[in-house]
């Protein structure tokens, strides 16, 4: 059992080429790879022959015990002197079960080592124009989740902070509650004005973005009947307005 151990493995946004080359590395030297169902099947194919590739399902919400039989699962496979990979979208430390995998291995005395991985939020941002920071325009910058529970209907962001507390605010899983959260800002002291993207699919050729404000965006959606593809980002801050300048990948844009 000497090498036999947990990589936890962030996959990057979408564009397979993202990924680390230590993710690469990692992957290679596995027996069992768990990846989520989202992972570009190019990267799996980086696994050796004779792996054992499991699909982590999306269906957590459904199951809330799907993490600890996974779990349960990898520690199952370290013990019987495998390496095992959990290869996740974006950083798995960043809104991801990273964190809670690795406590388990911990908890159980398991050897684990983290890879991390480029988030959606710094990928999807960039490849629609969209610098997060900017002299001038912002020295802040903060992620948050736009939903805590299961259900993805509950957060327990502090919007009152948040608001007003930095230039640039991304939100993860936010679309479904993009109406709270545009309420919540406007309400705790955010200029309606502000301007603000949501990106979808980011880094992929799927990738699309709408622009527009803070006060505006949600009734844009809902009035001309905007379909917004997941997995998707919203991009809240002054630095959205130089996307017009910078705006490099998607269709249309010629350089």
């Amino acid at each position: 059992m000497s090498n036999a151990r947990v990589y936890i493995i962030g996959a990057g946004p979408g564009d397979p080429e993202l990924i680390t080359i230590k993710g690469y590395k990692c992957i290679r030297a596995c027996d069992v790879v768990f990846h989520d169902t989202s992972v570009d099947p190019y990267i799996l194919e980086h696994c050796r022959k004779g792996t054992t590739r499991i699909r982590i399902e999306d269906s957590i919400s459904d199951d809330p015990l799907l993490l600890d039989k996974m779990n349960a699962q990898i520690i199952a496979a370290v013990r019987a002197g495998q390496i095992v990979g959990v290869v996740q979208e974006g950083d798995p430390f960043i809104f991801g079960l990273g964190a809670e995998i690795a406590r388990a291995a911990a908890k159980e005395g398991i050897p684990f080592e983290v890879v991390p991985g480029i988030t959606s939020a710094i990928a999807a941002a960039a490849y629609a124009g969209i610098p997060l920071t900017y002299r001038g325009y912002s020295s802040t910058l903060a992620f948050a989740t736009g939903h805590t529970d299961l259900n993805k209907q509950y957060t327990d962001v502090d919007w009152q902070k948040v608001a007003t507390g930095m230039q640039t605010l991304v939100v993860f899983m936010g679309v479904s509650n993009l109406a709270m959260i545009v309420h919540k800002m406007i309400e705790h002291g955010r200029d309606p004005r502000t301007p603000t993207a949501i990106v979808s699919c980011g880094t992929t050729r799927a990738q699309s973005t709408i622009a527009s404000t803070l006060g505006e965006i949600a009734e844009l959606i809902k009035n001309e009947k905007l379909q917004v593809k997941m997995p998707a980002i919203i991009v809240i801050g002054d630095v959205v307005g130089l996307r017009d300048e910078l705006n490099w990948f998607e269709p249309g844009i010629e350089r």
